[in-house]
């Protein structure tokens, strides 16, 4: 007889239609309380948390590794943009998967920690059957979870770290909130990588240093740098950030989906500032990351920016390499090495293998040079947004029937939320049973 609740067949049987339909935010938990106006009301129920397996389907589904990707396209058109031969449940640029998940509930502050694994085969969960699917993602979940410590994560409550529409309603007891955090200092490397390469040679230049070259006169006087293909260092920097950032709006919107099957409550939501949830705000602890004090081109220092959580998730620049030199060569070490027969989706990679281009010396001189660039000139890398950057959080958490029965016509919740506590917590009494 399977151990797990009845609601794990409801969530493998449940449709991506209906959950897409039937998605919506839906704010106030179990506990809430709107203090005034028009919609002001107090729950009378006591916040339940998550269960272990509820949030086990949420991150799995949000971003998750299931299987090998594909990678199908010719080797000689841009195969070596890819970074792993990984397939999570979000798309990735260039597959460099560098988005690490952190959430918080009642019991503390964890890490999902995915950067490091490399899935099996190309079925994965895929090829498992119902069951076997959420008992592998449960397995997979509490493997690569990782504590912070034992409290929920000390954020910020007030602006401007908290943007005042959310002050009510985030991070409240009972809740899991979700936090995606993107490392850009490895996706900048790897496609200035991509951007040196035998047919773009791009043209780097600094905007505001009068269109000067990003440390790259040298390369450009001996014209192996194409100066009819000029690339302004804010517009691409910030083009490449907002390419590999997409990875959070897409993880968000998976979870927001897994609610409506789950029949739980809670929203996507922008409304609160990176350094500030990470680290950087001397009231709240955030997330603990690591914080550096940057220097901008025009002289004053800027408020410190977040760079890793030491020893779990850290950017590819100083402080945890003595230069960027150093850091592009341990990019491009880790890259390479999941360029291995074993770790490639092909009956046969020999081909493959043989017709991908790897950086020639040159590139890889190119890319320090344009990274050092950064570094010297701006104290810091990337220069222009923060190595590790949160964009968009979700959270979960169980809604209060009763708030949405006194102000909403029917159909403001489902079936799947009504029945809930019957499907996914048999072993307690249902808060709303009639």
């Amino acid at each position: 007889m399977s151990k797990l609740p009845p609601g794990s067949k409801t969530a493998t049987e449940y449709t991506f239609l209906n959950a897409l339909y039937e998605r919506r935010s839906r704010r106030f938990a179990m506990g809430g309380e709107i203090d005034e106006g028009p919609l002001k009301f107090k729950s009378k129920h006591k916040p339940i948390p998550l269960s272990e397996i509820e949030e086990a389907i949420l991150v799995w589904n949000g971003l998750g590794i299931k299987n090998i990707n594909l990678s199908d396209f010719p080797p000689h058109k841009g195969l070596d943009l890819e970074v792993k031969f990984m397939s999570k449940t979000i798309a990735s640029l260039g597959d460099i998967h560098r988005t690490e998940l952190f959430y918080t509930n009642d019991d503390g502050l964890y890490l999902v920690k995915l950067h490091d694994q490399l899935p099996s085969d190309l079925k994965g969960i895929e090829g498992l059957s119902k069951e076997k699917k959420i008992e592998k993602i449960v397995e997979l979940f509490k493997a690569s979870r990782i504590k912070i410590h034992d409290k929920r994560a000390d954020l910020p409550t007030v602006p401007p770290g908290l943007a005042i529409h959310n002050t009510w309603s985030v991070n409240k007891p009972g809740t899991t909130l979700m936090m995606p955090v993107t490392d850009l200092s490895a996706g900048l490397i790897n496609i200035l990588f991509f951007y040196m390469r035998d047919g773009h040679r791009f043209h780097f230049v600094d905007e505001l240093k009068k269109m000067k070259p990003a440390g790259t006169q040298k390369w450009i006087d001996d014209g192996y740098i194409d100066t009819s293909k000029p690339i302004p260092l804010i517009e691409a920097e910030l083009r490449f950030a907002n390419g590999y950032i997409a990875e959070q709006p897409m993880f968000c919107q998976n979870v927001a989906l897994t609610q409506q099957i789950l029949g739980i409550g809670g929203w996507m939501f922008s409304g609160f500032q990176s350094r500030y949830m990470l680290g950087a705000d001397k009231d709240f602890k955030g997330l603990g990351f690591t914080c550096v004090e940057s220097k901008e081109d025009w002289g004053e220092a800027v408020s410190k920016a977040p760079v890793g959580l030491d020893g779990l998730f850290e950017a590819y620049s100083p402080p945890y390499y003595s230069n960027m030199g150093e850091a592009v060569e341990a990019f491009n070490d880790m890259k390479w090495s999941n360029w291995e027969e074993k770790f490639m989706p092909y009956k046969d990679p020999t081909g493959v293998l043989n017709d991908t281009p790897r950086p020639s010396k040159k590139e890889i001189e190119i890319v320090k040079d344009v990274c050092t660039y950064l570094y010297e000139t701006y104290g810091r890398f990337p220069a222009f947004s923060d190595a590790m950057y949160c964009r968009m959080m979700v959270q979960n958490h169980h809604i209060d029937l009763d708030f949405y029965d006194h102000f909403y016509p029917e159909g403001s919740y489902t079936e799947n939320h009504r029945n809930h506590f019957s499907l996914w917590h048999p072993d307690i009494e249902d808060p709303f049973k009639k």
